[in-house]
Formats: C-alpha cells, structure tokens, sequence
C-alpha cells in the first residue's frame, strides 16, 4: 500500500498548481483526474488568447496549459487520467480513494480542485448537424479585447 502525502482530486490549473506547490515542500503528491488530459475547462478552447492571468502575458490556451503541467511535473507527481474518484472515506489517519477503476489510492491529505468540470459549447440548432461536428464543424472562441 503506497500512501501519499497529498492526493489532488483534479488536474486543472488549479490542481496543477497544488501538485507544484505540494512538490516544493516535498510532499509525495498524486493527481487524479477524471479527463484523459490534464488541462480542465483550459482545453476546451486551445486557441483561445487568456489576457486574464495574474503575471502572465498574453498567451494561448494551449502554451499555458503545456506550461502548467511542465510546472505540476517539476517534482514528478504520479498522474491518473480517465480516473473518476467515485468514494472517499477516512480510516485511522489516512483517505481511502476509490475510484471508477476500481483502484484504491491512500493519502494523508487530499485537495479537491474539481471547478466545475468540462465547459460544453452552444451549438447549432440545425438538425444533422452534429454528425458534421469534429470533421467540418468546430466550436470555437472568437472576439478580441480592446
């Protein structure tokens, strides 16, 4: 049984945060995530240009989530992706995490940073016409600051 001391429940920017900070203080740090990416609601639009992050340039979605989870990886957390936690219970001094793959992870502490999950986009109310989503129709973000 391998316990950790800190299981971040969420790999968003937020999440992704916590498992650097929690690796600079030498803590051993697992994230779980329920997407098969890191990155949370920042993925659904990569080319989106973010002009909203405290210390950062401008920059596109993609670059920040790439330099988010190059930052999380600094001190090598272990990362579960497609993991859905499904149960948390505490026993003696330690969380039991269960999860939809029927493992079973231990920690000392957990932080949820789940937000509030994957954005979905408005889409058109044309009938047929999901069947050409993802080939020749794609939601995206458009519009510029001043």
């Amino acid at each position: 049984m391998e316990i950790f001391d800190v299981t971040i429940i969420g790999g968003g920017p937020a999440g992704l945060y916590s498992a650097f900070y929690s690796g600079l203080r030498n803590m051993k740090t697992k994230i779980i995530e329920v997407q098969p990416a890191l990155g949370g609601k920042v993925n659904t639009y990569p080319e989106k240009v973010l002009w909203d992050v405290g210390g950062i340039p401008t920059i596109q979605a993609h670059q920040f989530v790439q330099n988010l989870i190059n930052q999380a990886n600094t001190f090598l957390p272990t990362i579960c992706l497609n993991t859905k936690v499904e149960q948390i219970k505490k026993q003696d001094n330690m969380f039991v995490i269960s999860t939809n793959t029927k493992e079973v992870h231990y920690s000392k502490t957990i932080i949820v940073a789940v937000g509030g999950g994957i954005l979905n986009p408005i889409k058109f109310e044309i009938e047929g016409s999901e069947k050409y989503e993802m080939t020749n129709l794609q939601y995206t973000i458009s519009g510029t600051l001043p």
